[in-house]
C-alpha cells in the first residue's frame, strides 16, 4: 500500500518514510492499548464482529414485509434504506476489498 499513499516521493525515500510511519503508528497504537493484543485474541475479536453483523441481518431479514429471498431487505425494516443500512454495507464491502 506504500506505492499507493506515498506516490509522489521518489521510490528510495519512500522506503525510509514508510518505515518511520509504521514505527510512529505501531507506537500509538501500544500505547492506546490496541497494540497488546495476541494474535488469538484479535482472530477472536474478529470472529465475534462478524457473528455479530450476521445476527444483526439475520434478525433483519426475518423482521422484513417481503419473505422472497430475491427481494431486498433493510435492518430496520422500513420501505426505503437509512444511514444503518449504509454504514453496514460500507462496513462489509471495505472488508471483502482491502488488500491490507
Amino acid at each position: 500500500m506504500r506505492p499507493h499513499v506515498l506516490h509522489a516521493i521518489p521510490w528510495p525515500v519512500q522506503i525510509f518514510v514508510g518505515m518511520l510511519i509504521h514505527r510512529t503508528v505501531k507506537q500509538t497504537l501500544h500505547g492506546q492499548g490496541t497494540g497488546r493484543f495476541t494474535r488469538a485474541e484479535i482472530c477472536g475479536f474478529v470472529q465475534t464482529v462478524w457473528e455479530q453483523v450476521n445476527a444483526l441481518l439475520v434478525e433483519a431479514r426475518s423482521r422484513s414485509p417481503a419473505k422472497d429471498v430475491e427481494a431486498p431487505f433493510w435492518i430496520f425494516a422500513r420501505d426505503e434504506p437509512t444511514q444503518a443500512d449504509t454504514v453496514v454495507f460500507g462496513f462489509i464491502a471495505t472488508t471483502m476489498i482491502c488488500e491490507a
